[in-house]
This record gives structure tokens, C-alpha cells and sequence, in this order.
């Protein structure tokens, strides 16, 4: 997982009023972005409260309809631009997105992905790649039959199998207790400091996403959590 440092950029993802609204989609509005790369950051919203289609808007996967986006330097407002964006993007699992078939054996999927990234994909390579990951004794499992977590960690090993300059995450908590999602949350802040991958992950739970580097809430509601656990910190700080 390792690769050489690159330079930090501390402007990498840059958001000004950014939305996604159609008369189909109604998702987010107004969102003000400023990541540094090398960093994970996490973005809150309740469910349904638009998050996922933020990050693949940030990813290239979706195209904004409101205000600017710059990704890596790339002017990603521009529609003919998306290309740009999803060649330096890596998705871990997104529900009706980039789901893999269930019957499949993992190393059978981990070598498909490896050979899209152009790198050796035979079943030693898939084999070292899930080891890489801790991943190695669920090679011939298939995917049904993973566990919550592994199946959320897999997604994010195949994210980065192409080395991406961004990673983003869809969700680390549904399925997971609280103890397991923290362990992503700070698997994927080692990744970033590690790789300097800039990873970008949706949450619901505001404590949660004090776990990351940052946090940015995109709705009222999400604001409201942040809030609370502000208000809460400050008084055990006073106790």
C-alpha cells in the first residue's frame, strides 16, 4: 500500500456553493469545500441527506449543477472535464454503483480489479494483495459470505488497487458496531498520512466523524450533531 510522498496541496478539493439538483434529483446545496490532500476527511449528513452524492460528484461520477468544483486542479465544473477527475478517483463499494456479483470468490474480484489497474492479476498477485490488506484467509470465500467489515474493507482495498490520488468511501457504519467503524475511520486516516491519498468518507454519526482529520457537515441536521457534541466535550472539559 505504500508509495512514494508526494507534495502537499493544501487546497486539493475546492467547493464553492456547490449542488446537485434536478427536477429527477433533489440531493445538496451550498456545500463549501476546502481539503488538503494527504488528509482523511469526513462528510456528515443525515441518511438520504446527500452525501453520497457528493462524494461521487467529487469523484467525477456525477456532474455539479450548482456553483464550482476543483479537484487536484482540475476544473471539474466543466462536464468534459469529469473524465480528468475519475481517472485520479477510487470508489470503495457504493450501493447501485459498483457492487461485484455475490457468488464470486474474492480473489476472483480482486484480480479483475488489479488487471483494470494494469498491474499482474493471477491469483498469486490477488492472493498477496488481499494478505496486504489482512484480507488473505477469506481468498476463496466468496463475496455473500463475508462479514460486514470485511466486506467494507475489501471495498476500500479495491478503491486504492489503482493507486488513486482520491479515495472515497460511501459508508463504514451500517451492519458495523461502533468499535468496528471507528477501526476504518482510522484505517483510512492511516491510509491517507501513509499513501498520501486524499480520502473522503461519508458518515451519519457526528462522533464518528471526529475521527477524521476534519469533518463537514452538509445539512442542518448534521450541523445539530455537531453542535451537541461540541456542547457535550465543553462540559467535560469544565467537569
Amino acid at each position: 500500500m505504500d508509495r512514494m510522498p508526494i507534495e502537499r496541496d493544501e487546497h486539493f478539493i475546492v467547493a464553492r456553493d456547490l449542488g446537485v439538483n434536478t427536477a429527477r434529483i433533489k440531493s445538496f446545496s451550498h456545500v463549501d469545500l476546502d481539503l488538503a490532500s494527504g488528509r482523511a476527511h469526513a462528510v456528515c449528513a443525515e441518511h438520504h441527506g446527500g452525501k453520497t452524492e457528493l462524494l461521487l460528484t467529487l469523484a467525477g461520477r456525477m456532474h455539479r449543477t450548482e456553483g464550482t468544483l476543483t479537484v487536484a486542479g482540475i476544473d471539474a465544473t466543466a462536464l468534459s472535464r469529469l473524465k480528468r477527475v475519475r481517472a485520479i478517483a477510487g470508489l470503495a463499494f457504493f450501493e447501485r454503483v459498483n457492487e461485484v456479483e455475490q457468488n464470486l470468490r474474492t480473489s476472483t474480484v480482486v484480480s479483475a480489479e488489479l488487471s483494470l489497474a494494469g498491474k499482474p492479476a493471477g491469483r498469486a498477485e490477488a492472493n498477496a494483495f488481499l494478505g496486504a490488506w489482512g484480507l488473505g484467509e477469506l481468498a476463496d470465500k466468496t463475496v455473500s459470505e463475508l462479514a460486514a467489515y470485511d466486506y467494507d474493507l475489501l471495498g476500500i482495498a479495491l478503491g486504492m488497487a489503482g493507486d488513486p490520488a482520491l479515495l472515497v468511501v460511501d459508508d463504514i457504519e451500517t451492519d458495523l458496531t461502533e468499535h468496528q467503524s471507528r477501526k476504518l475511520a482510522e484505517l483510512l486516516c492511516d491510509l491517507a498520512h501513509d499513501t498520501g491519498t486524499t480520502v473522503v468518507c461519508g458518515v451519519t454519526d457526528y462522533d464518528l466523524a471526529s475521527c477524521f482529520d476534519d469533518a463537514v457537515c452538509i445539512t442542518e441536521d448534521a450541523r445539530a450533531q455537531r453542535a451537541a457534541f461540541e456542547e457535550k466535550h465543553a462540559f467535560k472539559e469544565a467537569v
